[in-house]
């Protein structure tokens, strides 16, 4: 496969936010407004953190924190506050929104940042998602909690099966494959590749359709062929229906969307 490239860090001054960073809280943001009936960073900050909002010689003043989440310019707190008064955004929209906080907090974001992991960075990832979901890489049974990494290791590339529109196992899939291309050692055989590329492109076609995803999913699996799967799809990806795109486009035709 092709050399990829990393996006670079900036070592002087304020760290510069990734762009994984930004698209984990476009996601979230979408995620909140979606269930909540309403894409107005205001109307969102008034019933989830009303606190920030105050009053002063007649004007209504905002912290205009939820604008700057809508676009992804600023990553919202999660976790307990100094202040005990107070939740953070992603704890406080989680009281009402409670997916909210499994899409802020899912491993995709983890290994989209990371630029490589150890085998047990992995496995303590993965058992991060659902059961239903994590089973199907690593043999979570205590008699196995000592050769987790051997179970995972033995399931990658395996098949998975993910139902039309499904864009919420889509997403845990996808964060498992993309863990797997960030593994320190050499994925082994061009067949577990290919599972890879299979498994993958399965879960392109329901995240595509995510409410809160699909506002920017060609910018972000463009992102992804840059810095993370590189040719994967141009060298280990057989299309079921003819198509002469290239990359993750090449897929399109096979996704598992629900039609109109």
């Amino acid at each position: 496969m092709s050399e990829l490239k990393i996006e670079k860090s900036v070592r002087r001054g304020r760290p510069k936010r990734s762009e994984a960073e930004r698209f984990q809280t476009m996601a979230w943001y979408n995620s909140v407004s979606r269930y909540m009936g309403t894409n107005s960073p205001y109307a969102l900050e008034c019933q989830i953190q009303p606190e920030n909002i105050i009053k002063r010689h007649g004007k209504v003043i905002t912290s205009r924190a939820w604008d700057r989440y809508k676009i992804g310019a600023r990553t919202p707190q999660d976790g307990l506050l100094k202040d005990e008064k107070k939740f953070s955004a992603v704890v406080a929209a989680e009281r009402h929104v409670p997916m909210s906080g499994d899409v802020f907090r899912n491993p995709i974001w983890h290994a989209m940042k990371a630029k490589v992991l150890r085998f047990d960075e992995a496995v303590n990832l993965i058992v991060t998602l659902k059961p239903a979901t994590a089973h199907l890489y690593i043999d979570l049974s205590d008699e196995m909690k000592c050769n987790r990494i051997d179970s995972l290791f033995q399931n990658m590339g395996c098949p998975i099966w993910i139902e039309r529109g499904d864009y919420f196992h889509a997403l845990d899939h996808l964060a498992v494959n993309l863990i797997f291309l960030r593994l320190e050692a050499k994925i082994p055989s061009e067949g577990v590749r290919e599972g890879i590329a299979e498994n993958i492109a399965k879960s392109l076609g329901p995240i595509s359709q995510s409410p809160w995803i699909n506002p920017f999913f060609e910018e972000m699996f463009d992102w992804l062929e840059r810095n993370v799967w590189g040719t994967l799809f141009d060298e280990f990806y057989t299309t079921q229906k003819w198509s002469n795109a290239r990359g993750w486009r090449k897929t399109i035709p096979d996704w598992l969307i629900i039609e109109d």
